[in-house]
């Protein structure tokens, strides 16, 4: 089976890292995540992660370059995430398609339950601070 293709974004605000909950009402819920969602048919990751984060948090971003790309399998289909370091452009942070968001530092990652494809990538960001 091919992965499902996701994008994720890594969204700094100075020392702080942007993360959002997931819905009840979706896989996974409640698990903690980095933003971003499936890319669709044609769909460039870049224009994708931009695409998901207006529709989830009604926020602006500019994607600035790939900061790792996860391949992760699930019981139900493996997927390959394709997370890009993004900055804020503008609007106004709305939790429109999450139930929460947070702005935390790396080292506090690992005080919230992630979704586990995302793992390798918290594993990576706080190895940059560590390191």
């Amino acid at each position: 089976m091919l992965p499902l293709l996701v994008t994720a974004a890594i969204i700094r605000n100075h020392e702080k890292i942007l993360i959002t909950r997931r819905k009840e009402h979706v896989p996974y819920p409640l698990l903690w995540e980095f933003p971003g969602g499936k890319m669709e048919k044609n769909e460039d990751p870049r224009e994708c992660v931009v695409r998901e984060i207006k529709e989830e948090l009604d926020m602006d971003i500019q994607v600035e370059d790939i900061f790792d790309v996860v391949y992760y399998r699930y019981p139900e289909r493996p997927v390959m995430v394709l997370a890009y370091r993004c900055r804020w452009s503008g609007g106004e942070i709305q939790d429109l398609e999450v139930t929460e968001h947070r702005w935390v530092t790396a080292s506090e990652l690992a005080l919230f339950d992630f979704l586990p494809a995302d793992i390798p990538l918290i594993e990576q960001l706080q190895s940059k601070v560590t390191g």
